[in-house]
């Protein structure tokens, strides 16, 4: 069953743009470079600081794999000044995924 990862952050005032690009620039290369990444969305509300990335990975394995990831490591320590808080990273099941 395809595994649904919801990975939260709380950005510090006045760093909105900047962990936005960041996860953005993370996304696109981490799908090109993880064939068990099938979707990713990242979305952000500049009003609460809230940027939020949700991925659809292949199975609970790959998802649960990224935190170990080097590269996923190097994200983290570049958001990690830019951030309050730890982030909150849930695993969902995939149950029903449509689109237009």
């Amino acid at each position: 069953m395809s595994e649904v990862v919801e990975f939260t952050l709380n950005v510090k005032p006045g760093h909105y743009a900047e962990v936005l690009s960041l996860y953005s620039d993370f996304a696109h290369t981490y799908m090109e470079i993880n064939p068990t990444l099938v979707d990713v969305l990242v979305v952000g509300d500049e009003g609460t600081g809230v940027v939020r990335g949700i991925g659809v990975y292949a199975d609970h394995d790959a998802a649960a794999a990224v935190n170990s990831d080097v590269f996923f490591g190097t994200f983290m320590d570049a958001i990690e000044p830019l951030i309050e808080g730890a982030p909150n990273r849930m695993l969902f099941d995939l149950v029903h995924a449509w689109s237009r």
